[in-house]
């Protein structure tokens, strides 16, 4: 039996990523924000999410596309995997760089998604009319806090300001992808990854927080809508206040999914 209830063990919340315009060659190009608007933003999406306030009802798209930062996880022996759900979307793309190659995944609304260890995962969205693009996820274990989960570079430092960061990032990861083609990707991917697991090596941190999250069955969930539904429950009118008057416990920002709500700290 579980000594311990696996939320109590996960990295897990909610972020709006970033707002962002396409051009017609696919590039993107970031929409200027800041903390206190994206803090904004995502306490009136889980206040829409927890039906304590009124939203447009339409299945129309509108509003920018919204991207994730191009992010991955070296694995600690092969964990963990995240989990992801999208809310008030019209589209939703899940581009997964792996050294097969890449996929894209076509998400459906509230559809759980996963991503395993090894990959590069970019998300991509376009919102309802009238919302910003909400995506909760959770993560098995939490070792991505001490370093195993970054935004995906092939050389040089990921810079400081968000706006170079993210589009570094994604000109990073379409460099791979077309490289893919060929093969030619799998040395960017492998570099990326070594540098991160050289970072996580021998860290008994690490150890510790996996016997932790083995011990409580966080890697054996079967049915991860439960912890979805639970995470959800957590949103009260004081946690929500905490997120939009950025208490850093509950927010910060910018993160992979630009404006980020961890709930952790919550259970804790």
């Amino acid at each position: 039996m579980a000594e311990k209830d696996p939320l109590t063990v996960r990295l897990f919340g909610y972020g709006v990523p970033y707002r962002v315009t396409e051009s017609a060659d696919g590039g993107i190009e970031p929409i200027d924000t800041d903390a206190a608007q994206e803090a904004e933003s995502i306490y009136n999406s889980l206040r829409l999410l927890k039906g304590l306030a009124a939203g447009p009802r339409t299945g129309q798209a509108g509003g920018e596309w919204a991207y994730s930062m191009p992010f991955g996880r070296c694995g600690v022996a092969g964990l963990p995997r995240e989990h992801l759900v999208v809310h008030f979307c019209a589209e939703a793309y899940l581009d997964v760089l792996a050294e097969q190659g890449l996929e894209t995944r076509l998400l459906a609304e509230g559809e759980i998604a996963h991503i395993e260890p090894g990959t590069i995962a970019r998300l991509r969205a376009l919102p309802l009319e009238g919302h910003r693009v909400l995506v909760a996820f959770q993560t098995e274990d939490r070792t991505p806090l001490l370093g195993n989960a970054g935004p995906f570079i092939t050389e040089g430092d990921v810079p400081e300001d968000w706006r170079e960061r993210l589009l570094l990032c994604h000109a990073a990861f379409d460099e791979a992808v077309g490289q893919a083609k060929n093969g030619w990707h799998r040395p960017l991917l492998q570099r990326f990854f070594e540098t991160m697991a050289d970072k996580l090596a021998g860290d008994p941190e690490i150890a510790a927080i996996q016997q932790e999250a083995r011990a409580a069955g966080s890697y054996d969930v079967v049915e991860e809508q439960v912890f979805f539904d639970r995470q959800r429950a957590l949103l009260d009118e004081t946690a929500l206040e905490r997120i939009r008057v950025q208490d850093e416990a509950v927010f910060r920002f910018p993160g992979m999914f630009g404006g980020v709500a961890p709930l952790f700290n919550l259970i804790n």
